[in-house]
């Protein structure tokens, strides 16, 4: 009896001797999974987040480039809630030009990214935007800034649009040879010149192109203090050399109107200092541009006042450049 009790409890051991090894690497084995559990899970949040950063940048990007912002006609408007679009919007159809963003929109972005951005883009986030053409012209940078080294992730859009480099704020036309501007009637190419009222010597009577009598073809526009924060200004010619040397050009305001003009030459010529004092302290203005011709159909041209982003080198203020440019244009986002 007493061995058979011997037996028992050595039976009894090693049973649990047995259950004990069982439990150890029951245990180590639900450790490893657990491991390998959050090592999985991990990875997934990493993966769901760096892909929900993408699909963020990537409808941000779609979002700019494809909708002109609302109100649509944002870039003009002071205070209040907006929401920021970059797309062309044609001003006789009221319609989104496809492809095409507005270097308005770009530069009134440039001046409030800080606080627009942050309206379309998740909390805690930040971005560039730089805008790289095909061509010659030097890159946009709407806003740059190098992300830092505790960014957890860096989502990138890089998609191909046509950018309206520079604007047209003003175009006069003296094409003599195709529907003189006057036919047309007041209120269309032909305005009423705040001139037309003064005396002689300051007097704007317009052209007469079938006698060659010489006269003023002027035109209207409008400015503010953003545009001129944001943009330089250029009057140009087409064709760029004119041989009528008697031409003339003036731009100034309804309330501080100018005598003498100034001749045209052989490129572009730099209105920001003009613009600038007839601004004065006003926030917005309406100037023309005034432009002598000698009325002769042979030596016919156009003037323009055109925009382009502040800093561009006159070299790339080209006639050329008012069609719009192809450009990537580029959007990172991280947190």
């Amino acid at each position: 009896m007493f061995l058979s009790k011997i037996l028992d409890d050595k039976c009894g051991q090693v049973f649990s001797m047995d259950l004990l090894l069982a439990l150890v690497v029951l245990t180590v084995l639900i450790g490893v999974s657990a491991d390998a559990v959050d090592s999985v899970s991990y990875k997934i949040q990493d993966y769901s987040f760096e892909h929900s950063l993408q699909r963020v940048t990537m409808d941000t990007a779609e979002n700019l480039i494809k909708t002109p912002g609302n109100p649509s006609d944002w870039e003009k408007v002071s205070g209040g809630m907006v929401t920021p679009g970059l797309a062309e919007v044609d001003p006789e159809t009221g319609r989104t030009v496809p492809g095409t963003i507005s270097i308005k929109k770009i530069n009134r972005l440039k001046q409030e990214y800080d606080q627009l951005m942050p309206t379309i883009l998740p909390d805690g986030s930040d971005s560039t935007i730089i805008i790289y053409p095909l061509n010659a012209l030097p890159p946009i940078e709407v806003h740059n800034e190098t992300p830092p080294g505790s960014a957890s992730d860096v989502a990138v859009a890089n998609r191909t649009v046509l950018c309206s480099y520079m604007y047209m704020a003003c175009k006069v036309s003296m094409n003599a040879h195709s529907n003189p501007p006057w036919t047309q009637g007041v209120g269309s190419d032909w305005e009423i010149c705040p001139h037309a009222g003064l005396n002689a010597s300051m007097k704007h009577e317009k052209p007469d192109f079938e006698t060659g009598k010489p006269g003023w073809v002027c035109h209207h526009f409008n400015i503010t203090q953003k545009d001129l924060n944001s943009t330089d200004f250029y009057v140009l010619t087409d064709p760029l050399d004119l041989t009528d040397v008697s031409t003339r050009w003036i731009i100034d305001s309804p309330d501080k109107m100018k005598k003498n003009g100034e001749t045209f030459i052989s490129g572009p010529i730099s209105v920001n200092n003009e613009i600038k004092e007839l601004l004065g302290d006003n926030q917005t203005a309406v100037l023309w541009l005034h432009v002598l011709t000698s009325g002769v159909p042979d030596r016919s041209f156009d003037a323009y006042v055109v925009g382009v982003p502040k800093g561009t080198t006159s070299s790339n203020v080209r006639l050329d450049y008012i069609n719009p440019q192809p450009a990537y244009f580029v959007l990172r986002v991280w947190v």
